[in-house]
């Protein structure tokens, strides 16, 4: 019986065993990025990586098997993840990785890091992201691929560096483009949002009659730490942070428990540097100005319209998504010019909506069969 003495003496040891462990050699619990990839092309921090899948007939998505396809679409893809995080997000752990899920469905899949800051980088802008390694990124998956066209799918931030790159080169070689809760119109984003909208009037009259502007002002004010990152996302929500905890004690004596603990944690307990130069961009053009929801916005030397975005997009945001919430998201149908666009809530935060447990079936479902239809 489950509550004999021997079963809770042995469960209580695994407990005990457990939790030493994961403070002793936490990596051990850890199983990010272990898909396979190759190093294609880089430019400084940046890099792309191409990813194989061993031979295999399936492959295990939380615990369900799914086929792998033994035809292979045409059209690659290119994994385009937020500012901030580490690249391997798309591949946070073998059973819950999109990377694979991808390429199971048929996909040639591949992923640009956009490396890992440091505060000697704080003078990236988004010019770098949006004119040089993006271009750089997708002439290099043609080239590997040896396809005419790419599809672009971008979480968050990737997504509108993708949606400014497409509006800033109308001839982007770009066949389709799909955004997972990227926010185009930072004003909608709840209360922050609401509060920004209230602010950016005073905060646009100011630049107009005083010509107040934030690029003067040193990028070493605005570069933002990991670990601070790290820690704002964490109080986004903080119940839910000792909910989780919580659970993880209940569940030590299960290895598998705390392993999908361990390694989903890093996501947050991982960040990586914001550059400053970006940042105060971002504060200026996008959270005060709300640029991209006007539908232009000022690149390098680029000015950027949305609506010569005219691949067809498809945009999804998530049902209780407190950071870039729904209404935030959908304003891309409006801004965009393509023909053939769709929009869709799916269930999930920030991050479930992006690979939470019911991701698969939802947002990478959803992705995956959007694309078969338009991959030939």
């Amino acid at each position: 019986m489950a509550n004999n003495p021997v079963n809770m003496l042995k469960s209580g040891f695994q407990a005990i065993s457990h939790a030493v462990e994961r403070r002793r050699h936490p990596l051990r619990f850890i199983l990010n990025d272990k898909t396979p990839w190759v190093e294609i092309w880089r430019d400084g921090i940046m890099a792309v990586r191409h990813y194989s899948l061993p031979p295999m007939d399936s492959i295990n998505i939380d615990g369900h098997p799914l086929p792998v396809s033994r035809e292979k679409k045409p059209v690659p893809i290119l994994l385009v993840p937020a500012l901030g995080i580490q690249a391997w997000t798309f591949d946070i752990m073998p059973s819950r990785s999109m990377v694979r899920y991808l390429m199971a469905r048929g996909y040639d899949v591949y992923l640009l890091d956009w490396g890992r800051p440091s505060h000697s980088n704080r003078e990236l802008t988004l010019n770098t992201y949006v004119n040089q390694w993006l271009p750089q990124a997708v002439t290099a998956v043609r080239e590997h691929a040896s396809s005419e066209q790419v599809s672009l799918v971008g979480y968050c931030m990737g997504g509108l560096l993708c949606l400014m790159y497409l509006g800033g080169h109308p001839q982007a070689p770009v066949r389709n483009l799909a955004t997972i809760a990227s926010p185009v119109n930072f004003h909608k984003s709840g209360p922050y949002g609401k509060l920004l909208g209230l602010l950016s009037l005073p905060a646009l009259k100011a630049h107009d009659w005083f010509s107040l502007r934030l690029a003067p002002l040193d990028t070493r004010m605005f570069h933002i730490p990991g670990s601070l990152l790290s820690l704002g996302f964490k109080m986004t929500n903080p119940p839910g942070v000792v909910s989780a905890y919580l659970d993880l004690v209940k569940n030590i004596n299960d290895r598998e428990y705390v392993t999908e603990y361990m390694t989903m944690g890093q996501w947050f307990n991982d960040m990586v540097d914001y550059p400053g130069a970006t940042v105060r961009e971002v504060i200026e053009k996008m959270l005060i100005a709300n640029s991209m929801a006007g539908g232009k916005i000022e690149i390098g030397e680029r000015t950027v319209q949305l609506d010569n975005v005219r691949c067809d997009l498809l945009a999804l945001a998530g049902a209780t998504d407190r950071i870039v919430t729904i209404n935030a998201a959908r304003d891309v149908l409006r801004v965009t010019g393509s023909r053939d666009k769709r929009f869709e809530v799916v269930p999930g935060g920030h991050a479930g909506v992006f690979a939470g447990s019911k991701a698969p079936d939802h947002s990478w479902r959803i992705i995956a069969d959007w694309l078969a239809e338009r991959s030939a």
